[in-house]
């Protein structure tokens, strides 16, 4: 896996997948069993004291600051030790971050009494105050009120972009992946079963899918109808699961010719159709049918590393 300069990687897999273990190998404090981690073509077994300064860390949860210094401190005190210069330096490093991220009115408050999102912020800023060329993150939006979720994701791509960072973020929230990723790479039990754009990913899982809802409840004889037809039961979004109350069946086809098939089908059973809608693919559909975690998916699912 490659993470070029103002590229944003996400990585994502169930509980368990390796996520947190790879940000763990990339920041030096796990050392990998096999292969090699390279930063900037550096060895980061090897050459672990010149990794430090290269390489900006964010946990989840902002754990990795001191709770009983303020915002300031930790910023200015996170710089100097990845060689951030003399103090005049560090702390003007630190005050562009803290203006950069909006976070002045915080500055001298301890952490410890800072909201989630604020502390976040302060992790990111203490990230990136001695000016990384690789910046991790673990879960960063962990936690976080909707509102200061997107704060901060926003603060991600801007910084990746304007400040040409690699930029490897685990997580498990498709919505943060879809919004700020350029690339993931899906994991499951340690290992990548697919590494692509967002897009050509949700080309390649978002089948002709829709939803078909029913005058009566979908019985058997239904179910059977529509595979008969050719299409292939669908996955409900994890938004829509159980919300059709047993009324509808989500559907998805190789190609629109399928549907007046599926809707014939549907009619010969003996039910009638109320109405259908066509659902957009979601990087979560890709990911249980990747992850074989789905419905009807198997579990032992492997697709090429693109």
């Amino acid at each position: 896996m490659r993470v070029a300069p103002s590229e944003v990687m996400g990585l994502l897999g169930p509980n368990g997948a390796g996520k947190s273990t790879v940000i763990a190998m990339m920041s030096c404090l796990v050392t990998p069993s096999s292969g090699r981690v390279l930063i900037g073509g550096i060895d980061t077994v090897r050459s672990r004291r010149q990794i430090a300064g290269r390489v900006g860390v964010v946990f989840d949860r902002a754990r990795a600051l001191y709770p009983r210094m303020t915002a300031r401190e930790n910023i200015e005190y996170f710089t100097a030790l990845r060689g951030g210069g003399s103090m005049r330096s560090v702390a003007r490093r630190a005050a562009h971050w803290i203006e950069l991220l909006d976070i002045g009115k915080f500055a001298e408050v301890p952490v410890n009494n800072l909201s989630m999102g604020t502390r976040q912020k302060v992790s990111l800023a203490a990230a990136l105050a001695a000016d990384p060329g690789v910046v991790l993150m673990d879960e960063p939006t962990l936690g976080l009120d909707v509102a200061s979720s997107l704060d901060l994701q926003q603060s991600i791509k801007r910084m990746a972009r304007e400040r040409g960072c690699a930029v490897v973020i685990a997580t498990h929230q498709m919505d943060v992946a879809e919004r700020v990723c350029d690339r993931v790479c899906i994991m499951s039990d340690g290992r990548a079963l697919a590494i692509d754009t967002v897009n050509a990913l949700l080309q390649l899982f978002g089948r002709r899918s829709y939803r078909i809802a029913l005058r009566t409840q979908v019985t058997c004889a239904v179910e059977a109808a529509i595979v008969h037809s050719g299409a292939r039961p669908g996955m409900p979004m994890p938004s829509e699961a159980d919300a059709g109350g047993g009324f509808v069946v989500d559907v998805d086809l190789d190609d629109d010719a399928g549907l007046p098939r599926v809707l014939e089908a549907i009619r010969m059973a003996g039910t009638e159709v109320e109405s259908v809608v066509r659902r957009e693919p979601c990087l979560a559909s890709a990911f249980l049918e990747i992850t074989g975690t789905g419905k009807g998916q198997r579990a032992d699912a492997r697709y090429s590393l693109v």
